[in-house]
């Protein structure tokens, strides 16, 4: 299904150039004065915005639909999140995002709740709007029908994109999530995405990892993850042994889950790579093998996410315990608490706190 997908994508992009090479640029070429060349240029960033926008607005109205509940709406790093009854504006990405809209799914039938809609509604988005696009390109005059081809066109990649099933970037598009959760026998993945879906909606409004019901991932085995879905179970169960203190056996859990042949997309390896490291730092703290977890892909990946509480908490333990360095150590101190500040999940807040100080105590004690 791999490969089909990639050929699929293959196909949509050679159909794409060679639509853009045949009719779209000759037609820019008949109908290229500045006002339409200018329109064209805003047309192309302004309806990629839009599209994005209105794609996590689909997915928002076919969670609706579908009997979801709402938790967040992010484009780019802008952020609405419910948190305690209310909505709370943030400032978040997610690496490999430039949009999502998380919502809590209704309650579980036979172990089964509708997951099709909810997945595909970006993609009816784009289409749908495509299609009312393409409608005004051949019904307005030009210049003022040009945008709107540029719209349509746009809209329709933007569609296929996220519909034909793919990992880009180490993330799963919404056609890769549906197709998992549809496919026939694996109604365990749709227990995980309810899961995974409710427990961020939980810990979203200030419940802590540790205060999860264990019963939503205990039933997770490591010899048995075949998808991203069912990794993060296994990850929100680390998160729960890591915040009841149990740090030995979290650490044990994660080394066991990157060793095995669970299929982990990388940005999920590369979460559990970081926390192995500061893992290292508060135990043996080894030079050796700090320098190798601590690799060139590892640096990329912790400035893309250093947004990130976690993120700045490792930081500031490499450079108290590993580096001992007091400026560089009060720099990411600082820079944790505004991390901190703009997190978009509350019940991470404690726990991290708590590491934070945990590191404090341990380099107290190796002086």
């Amino acid at each position: 299904m791999k490969k089909l997908g990639k050929i699929l994508y293959g196909m949509t992009m050679l159909a794409g150039g060679f639509l853009f090479g045949v009719y779209i640029i000759p037609f820019l070429r008949a109908h290229s004065s500045p006002q339409e060349i200018a329109l064209t240029l805003i047309a192309l960033v302004a309806f990629y915005q839009l599209h994005i926008l209105l794609h996590e607005t689909g997915h928002l109205i076919a969670g609706k639909r579908s009997g979801y509940t709402f938790i967040s709406f992010r484009v780019y790093n802008f952020m609405l999140i419910r948190q305690n009854g209310r909505l709370v504006r943030k400032k978040f990405s997610v690496v490999g995002t430039a949009g999502q809209c998380l919502m809590s799914p209704p309650e579980m039938k036979d172990g089964k709740f509708p997951v099709l809609l909810y997945n595909l509604g970006g993609s009816l988005m784009n289409f749908l709007v495509s299609a009312v696009c393409f409608g005004l390109f051949w019904t307005l005059p030009t210049p003022w029908s040009v945008p709107f081809l540029v719209g349509a066109i746009l809209g329709v990649f933007m569609g296929l994109f996220n519909l034909i099933p793919l990992k880009l970037n180490g993330v799963a598009n919404d056609g890769y999530n549906a197709l998992l959760l549809k496919r026939k026998g694996n109604e365990i993945a749709q227990r995980a995405l309810w899961t995974g879906l409710r427990a961020y909606a939980a810990q979203a409004s200030g419940t802590r990892a540790r205060d999860l019901p264990p019963e939503w991932f205990e039933w997770v085995d490591l010899n048995n993850i075949t998808d991203p879905i069912l990794a993060s179970v296994a990850i929100l169960r680390y998160n729960y042994l890591c915040d009841k203190g149990d740090l030995d056996e979290a650490r044990a859990f994660i080394s066991t889950l990157l060793e095995s042949n669970a299929k982990l997309l990388e940005v999920q390896k590369n979460e559990l790579r970081c926390e192995l490291l500061f893992y290292e730092l508060i135990r043996e703290c080894r030079e050796e093998e700090i320098n190798r977890l601590y690799t060139k892909e590892l640096q990329d990946y912790i400035q893309a996410t250093s947004i990130y509480p976690s993120r700045q908490r490792l930081l500031y333990a490499h450079a108290r315990l590993a580096k001992h360095d007091p400026t560089l150590a009060a720099k990411y101190l600082a820079l944790f608490q505004t991390a901190i500040q703009k997190s978009a999940v509350l019940g991470e807040i404690p726990g991290e706190e708590e590491l934070v100080a945990l590191v404090d105590t341990i380099a107290e004690q190796r002086q």
